[in-house]
């Protein structure tokens, strides 16, 4: 008979994994978090910082329907969002779909001359004259999930694709590009999308599903510092969090005015 303490301590320590960075934050995350935002602040400007939280009626239309038009859509007012000229990176939606050569790489996806990153869901790919953007077709039904997979990949075109971080001198890029979408204010989709329960394939129970590099952990602690930048002490957008970022920023911003 399986012991069901055990398996419920399984299951608790198997989410704790999930919902904590992917990766080691140099220095700890307080720190790591800390002076990155710093640096953002010295690259793209405080009147970044201090705009409008995106909040999902910002961004997301009345009667969203999840067609390729309005997923484009959508995309295109995360760039706006991010200062990203249209069409600055030419976007599709077929990452998981037909298998065809694309601009910049050969048909089994391997790079021609350029740097691909790769995300579970988006890809951000250097071509030759002009990047690109491809998403997973399945993202056009979650518009959430979508603004936070995009504008993480818009995220390498602002580091990478500007020159401003190379991957050789910043191992940490993935987490650091995460981190961008908060500093642009879109924070709430990452932290929203970072983790979630979907129903199994085969129908029996639901399986956990981490998405992203800093996940729910480190956002909270993320989006705590942002508010605390921008001198906001009890953020009226943090109802807008899912419950355990929200109790998480809670926490943190009691330590950050400690």
């Amino acid at each position: 008979m399986r012991n069901p303490i055990g398996m419920i301590r399984r299951s608790q320590q198997l989410r704790s994994k999930l919902k904590a960075p992917r990766e080691r934050l140099p220095g700890g995350s307080r720190r790591w978090i800390r002076t990155s935002m710093d640096w953002f602040i010295s690259e793209f400007g405080r009147d970044v910082l201090l705009r409008p939280i995106a909040l999902p009626v910002d961004l997301i239309p009345d009667g969203y329907d999840g067609s390729l038009a309005a997923a484009t859509e959508l995309c295109g007012r995360v760039d706006n969002r991010m200062d990203l000229r249209p069409g600055q990176c030419a976007l599709s939606f077929e990452l998981n779909g037909v298998r065809r050569p694309v601009d910049g790489l050969h048909g089994g996806g391997r790079p021609v001359g350029g740097l691909v990153v790769k995300e579970q869901s988006g890809r951000w790919i250097r071509g030759n004259g002009s990047n690109q953007i491809q998403l997973a077709p399945a993202l056009m039904a979650d518009p959430v999930a979508l603004i936070a997979i995009y504008a993480h990949e818009a995220g390498h075109e602002l580091l990478l694709g500007s020159g401003r971080i190379t991957l050789a001198r910043r191992p940490d890029h993935e987490p650091l590009t995460d981190l961008v979408t908060v500093f642009y204010g879109l924070g709430i989709f990452t932290a929203n999308a970072a983790y979630e329960r979907r129903p199994r394939p085969n129908g029996r129970g639901k399986q956990p599903l981490a998405r992203g590099y800093l996940r729910e952990t480190a956002l909270a602690e993320a989006l705590a510092h942002y508010a605390k930048l921008r001198g906001e002490r009890h953020p009226e957008w943090s109802r807008h969090l899912d419950p355990p970022v929200r109790r998480g920023l809670n926490n943190q911003l009691t330590i950050l005015h400690r």
